[in-house]
């Protein structure tokens, strides 16, 4: 019977079975250059006309040994230079079979720990990578060597290189390698990519992974790493991002809840098509995770770094939902101090600055957001004045509609000055309406008003103005009748 070898998706024909032949020569060369170092060249040789052998005559598994079989001899004559030349040798030899090329790289790959100086292993893992490229069918274990260059050249000081090196991968669209795996690689072409402060490229990067990965628990260490990554991309250009990223990672681990499978009659079938017409309840929240008093108060401080970052993002209707959502969150109740912040910044009252400090400065001088000694330090509490602030100016917005200028520098307690570069902030940015007569000191505040509104008073304008147009033909026509009356009773 004709035996058939599927090799990188066609089927060969194997002509003939070398596996007596394999079984006889193998141990007889790697016996050879074993005892007399001498005949290392003999027993390669023998080993290459058994692999032209097995090659043409298409035995897939037998030149799968082989090709191990020289790169174990090389390995034990530690005849590095060998190693890679014949490996060079073996990929690029006509109708060379796919199976045993992997085969062939996969042991050479278990070599590359096992170098006696760091110059052998770079020379290896580059001959490795030369012969791999633009190969489909040992993509993995390119990645694997790449990944081990990469940290060989950060440990050098070398991060831009290692960077440049983990870029070239396009793990994304290996359809052989595991989830966990190719998702370890990206994460780690997005933490050079910020050692080397390219931003761009790591924002590019991190659209790769789907967040639906992480919701599975047994992912958490790689959740936990993709979060902080994203935090140190996005916490000095979007406070409202960088509190989306601690309320990920402020969420507990959750079981999935096992789906139990179980026959059903042919009755039980015709009772749930009668069910799901009715209305069904929403399904039980899936249970959490078990954790220490360690665990739970690390989440609780990143539940205090998302209500921070959200209080310091600018105002529009994101922040404020997310401002709303945070609120309900039950675990506030174990830090008050954090939720009266919160509070005050959803609630329609003005906001006393000294008050604000008096009563926050000391707890929130404790946070690691507030040093003042590192920059980002010193721009959250920057932003946190600027924010108290433009708090205070929509809350005066909401209740007055004309106001002087020295009353509202009085309640913001602000020169002139600083009063008018807020309004013109905010008026920018379309957060108030707000005009400014400033000879007369006066400011006016209106509402913004929506397409509908407008569409409204419009019709409203027009349908007054023909009522007049009506009412006033109706008068002139009235005049004209009674003047024609006057003239006939004269007459």
């Amino acid at each position: 019977m004709d035996t058939y070898l599927f090799d990188g998706g066609r089927i060969t024909k194997m002509e003939v079975d070398y596996e007596p032949a394999c079984n006889e020569k193998i141990p007889l060369a790697k016996e050879l250059a074993k005892k007399n170092p001498d005949a290392f060249h003999e027993a390669i040789e023998m080993m290459l006309q058994l692999e032209k052998q097995t090659r043409l005559g298409a035995d897939m598994v037998s030149c799968s040994r082989v090709l191990v079989a020289i790169c174990q001899i090389c390995f034990d004559a530690a005849n590095w230079n060998a190693l890679n030349e014949y490996v060079t040798l073996l990929v690029r030899r006509r109708s060379q079979l796919k199976q045993a090329v992997v085969k062939m790289i996969q042991e050479c790959y278990t070599y590359v720990d096992k170098t006696p100086t760091k110059e052998v292993k770079l020379k290896l893992i580059d001959t490795l990578r030369s012969v791999t490229e633009g190969k489909i069918y040992v993509e993995i274990e390119r990645a694997r060597l790449t990944k081990i260059l990469a940290d060989i050249k950060e440990a050098d000081g070398d991060v831009a290189g290692a960077a440049s090196v983990m870029e070239e991968l396009q793990v994304e669209t290996y359809g052989s390698m595991d989830k966990r795996e190719k998702v370890e690689l990206i994460l780690e072409q997005m933490r050079l990519c910020l050692l080397k402060e390219d931003y761009v490229s790591t924002q590019i990067i991190a659209k790769k992974i789907s967040i639906k990965f992480f919701d599975d628990h047994t992912q958490h260490d790689l959740k936990l790493k993709f979060y902080n990554l994203m935090i140190q991309l996005n916490r000095d250009t979007s406070f409202l991002n960088t509190s989306r990223h601690y309320q990920a990672i402020a969420e507990p681990p959750r079981k999935k809840a096992p789906v139990v499978a179980a026959a059903e009659s042919s009755d039980d079938k015709k009772k749930d098509k009668d069910k799901e017409a009715e209305p069904t309840e929403p399904a039980a929240p899936e249970p959490e995770i078990e954790l220490t008093d360690a665990q739970k108060k690390e989440l609780t401080e990143k539940l205090v770094c998302a209500v921070l970052y959200c209080v310091l993002a600018p105002y529009d209707n994101e922040q404020s939902d997310m401002m709303a959502h945070l609120s309900k969150n039950k675990k506030l109740e174990d830090v008050p101090a954090y939720k009266e912040i919160l509070r005050l910044f959803m609630s329609k009252e003005l906001i006393n600055f000294d008050t604000f400090n008096a009563d926050f400065g000391m707890v929130l001088a404790e946070n690691e957001m507030f040093k003042d000694s590192t920059k980002h330090g010193k721009k959250c509490i920057s932003e946190l004045k600027d924010r108290l602030i433009e708090h205070n100016i929509r809350i005066i917005a909401m209740y007055y509609s004309r106001l002087h200028l020295a009353r509202m520098s009085e309640l913001l307690n602000l020169p002139a000055s600083r009063c008018e570069e807020y309004l013109s902030k905010l008026a920018n940015n379309d957060t108030i309406r707000v005009k400014i007569d400033r000879p007369a000191g006066i400011i006016y505040f209106t509402t913004k008003k929506s397409p509908s509104d407008i569409l409204n008073n419009w019709a409203t304008d027009v349908n007054q103005l023909m009522s007049l147009v009506n009412k006033t033909c109706h008068l002139i026509n009235k005049e004209e009748c009674v003047y024609s009356v006057m003239c006939a009773v004269e007459d």
